[in-house]
C-alpha cells in the first residue's frame, strides 16, 4: 500500500477516551478508546466515515492497528489508567495476533497490566478455541480481557465459566431498562453471578443519578457514560487527571 493510500483511509482518524469510574463515581480508573473522525470543518463524527473508505482487509488491518498504537502511546501519558482497546473480530482472529500485539507493546513501552482488550461475543464464536487460545497467552502475559456489549447478542451464561475473561460489560440496552422489572433482575443476576466467579462488571450508558445508584447496590464495580463524561480527547484525560477527579461534577 502506498503512503498516499495510507494516508487517505486513515485521514481525521483520532482517539477519543471515555471516562470508567469506580461506582460512587469519584475514583476515575480506566478510559475506554473510542475512534473518531475529525473533518476539514472541525466536526467530530464516529467512524463510520473512515470504515467507508476501506477497500479491503489490508486497509482494514492498517486502521486496526493504528488505533491499537495510538492508544497504547497514549496510555503512556497515564500509568496509573487502565486503557481499553476494542479489537475487531477478523483482527483477533487472525493468526499471530497475541504476538503482533505483544511486540507492539513492547516497542511502545507499555506494561501488559495497563492494557484491557474489549472483544464482542461474535469475534469469539467464530472459532471459540481459537479465540481461547489466544485469550490465554495475552492475559499470561497480564494483559486483561472483557467481554463487551453483553446482553446484545446470544449472551450466554455459560460463556462466564468458559470463557478466560477478566471483565464482563453490561450493554446500554440493559442499563437503559433497569426501571423495568425484567431488566433489573437480569442486571442484578448476571452482576451476581459475574462477581461469584471473580469477574469485574463494567456498566456502560450510564445516563442519570438513579440508574448509577441502581448499579452500585447491584455490585457493578465500574461505570461508564454521559452521566460522568462523554469520550474525549487525550489533552482532557491530561486535564481531568491534573486538576483532579469528579470532573466539572
Amino acid at each position: 500500500m502506498t503512503h498516499s493510500r495510507k494516508d487517505e483511509v486513515l485521514k481525521g482518524a483520532r482517539l477519543y477516551y471515555q471516562p470508567q469510574v469506580t461506582a460512587d463515581g469519584k475514583t476515575l480508573v480506566g478510559v475506554e478508546s473510542l475512534l473518531r473522525c475529525i473533518d476539514a470543518g472541525g466536526r467530530i463524527s464516529g467512524p463510520k466515515s473512515i470504515f467507508d473508505r476501506i477497500g479491503d482487509d489490508a486497509e482494514a488491518d492498517i486502521v486496526d492497528w493504528w488505533v491499537i498504537q495510538q492508544a497504547c502511546t497514549d496510555g503512556l501519558r497515564w500509568p496509573n489508567l487502565t486503557v481499553a482497546i476494542n479489537v475487531s473480530a477478523r483482527q483477533f482472529q487472525s493468526p499471530g495476533f497475541a504476538a503482533q500485539l505483544l511486540s507492539t507493546m513492547t516497542a511502545i513501552g507499555n506494561k501488559p497490566a495497563q492494557i484491557e482488550l474489549e472483544l464482542l461475543e461474535g469475534g469469539i464464536i467464530e472459532n471459540f478455541e481459537r479465540a481461547i487460545e489466544t485469550m490465554d497467552i495475552l492475559r499470561q502475559s497480564g494483559i486483561r480481557i472483557a467481554l463487551d456489549d453483553f446482553g446484545t447478542g446470544y449472551s450466554s451464561l455459560a460463556y462466564l465459566q468458559r470463557l478466560p475473561i477478566d471483565k464482563l460489560k453490561l450493554d446500554k440496552s440493559l442499563i437503559d431498562g433497569t426501571g423495568e422489572l425484567k431488566a433489573a433482575a437480569i442486571v442484578q443476576a448476571v452482576t451476581a453471578l459475574s462477581r461469584a466467579l471473580g469477574i469485574k462488571v463494567v456498566a456502560e450508558g450510564v445516563e442519570t443519578q438513579a440508574q448509577q445508584q441502581f448499579l452500585r447496590v447491584a455490585g457493578c464495580h465500574l461505570l461508564q457514560g454521559y452521566l460522568f463524561s462523554p469520550a474525549v480527547s487525550a489533552d482532557e484525560i491530561d486535564s481531568f487527571i491534573r486538576k483532579g477527579w469528579p470532573a466539572n461534577r
